[in-house]
């Protein structure tokens, strides 16, 4: 058509076959037509990044947890030498506690034994949560203590052996023996229904710097099968009854060392009896003893005023 500028299009637009088409020039060919590719391309960057740091973080999470059980050495039936058993755990070798070890038994195998070692001082503490009350073992480096009611000791029949307590201590055995020159020592005093050596040793009851006691509230039974018996004293020995008497039950009695009074007066010698040295036994009014001639008044001389001091 006249008058039409030189390649317009005609009609709809429609370009026959085999011919180019002509360009058309618009406002949206200023563009880039490369956008929406790239903006598709960074979606995909992104997600290829976040799969590649949780297949990494899989990895690593995989390797630690393999480095954990081999470290620990964990198995099936437990972890190290630690053996998960019915009732318990098993243990084999050494075991280290740092704070406290809280259990109901502890027990070695069978023909094994146990130690415990700590390099200060071990305790063993039993309570109750509502009580106060409690028991305490503690051993130090040289000293043992125990805290409680009562301490008691009983033999493999559950028999009692020993008992201490703040009120009486006692021992539940045949005969206690206490081996060393120095023997017992006891502050207050000593309450036994029989006190006896063992065979063959001597029994000697001594006090050092006081006195020495035998007191009974019926009677006092001194008695030595196989030997005598000797009371020795640096000062004094008394013997006292408040109530009843002294008995002393031996065909003979020796007393020696005691001062003899001097004759007061010469008695005429008795015809047909042989001289014997005899004495009369006589006594003060303070109860000193002394000895007198037999056939001489029992009174001492007046020169001899020291026998009834």
């Amino acid at each position: 058509m006249a008058g039409e500028a030189p390649g317009s299009l005609h009609g709809w637009g429609c370009t026959p076959t085999g011919e180019t088409p002509p360009t058309v020039a618009s406002e949206n060919a200023s563009k880039p037509a490369c956008l929406p590719v790239l903006l598709r391309g960074w979606r995909k960057t992104a997600l290829y990044c976040i799969l590649v740091f949780l297949m990494v973080l899989i990895f690593l999470n995989i390797g630690l947890t393999l480095w954990i059980i081999s470290s620990l050495k964990l198995r099936m039936g437990g972890f190290g030498p630690v053996n998960i058993v019915n009732g318990g755990i098993e243990l084999q070798g050494q075991a280290f506690v740092m704070d406290n070890l809280i259990a109901s038994t502890i027990s070695s195998r069978a023909g094994q034994p146990i130690t415990l070692h700590s390099h200060r001082n071990f305790s063993v503490l039993v309570t109750e949560p509502e009580r106060k009350e409690t028991a305490k073992l503690v051993l130090k480096r040289d000293s043992i203590e125990c805290s409680g009611r009562m301490f008691e000791v009983r033999d493999a029949h559950g028999g009692g052996v020993f008992r201490a307590s703040r009120d009486e201590v006692r021992v539940f055995s045949d005969a206690l023996a206490v081996d060393g020159p120095g023997g017992l020592a006891v502050r207050t005093a000593v309450q036994a229904p029989s006190v006896r050596a063992p065979p063959g040793s001597d029994l000697q009851l001594e006090s050092l710097t006081r006195h020495l006691e035998l007191i009974a509230p019926q009677s006092i039974h001194l008695e030595s099968r196989a030997g005598g018996i000797d009371v020795t004293a640096h000062s004094n020995i008394k013997l006292d009854s408040v109530v009843g008497a002294l008995k002393i039950d031996t065909p003979s009695i020796f007393i020696s060392n005691l001062k003899e009074a001097l004759k007061t007066e010469s008695a005429p010698p008795t015809k047909h009896v042989r001289p014997q040295k005899v004495y009369q036994l006589c006594a003060c009014a303070s109860g000193k003893l002394f000895l007198a001639a037999a056939d001489a008044s029992c009174a001492a001389n007046n020169a001899d005023t020291d026998f009834c001091r």
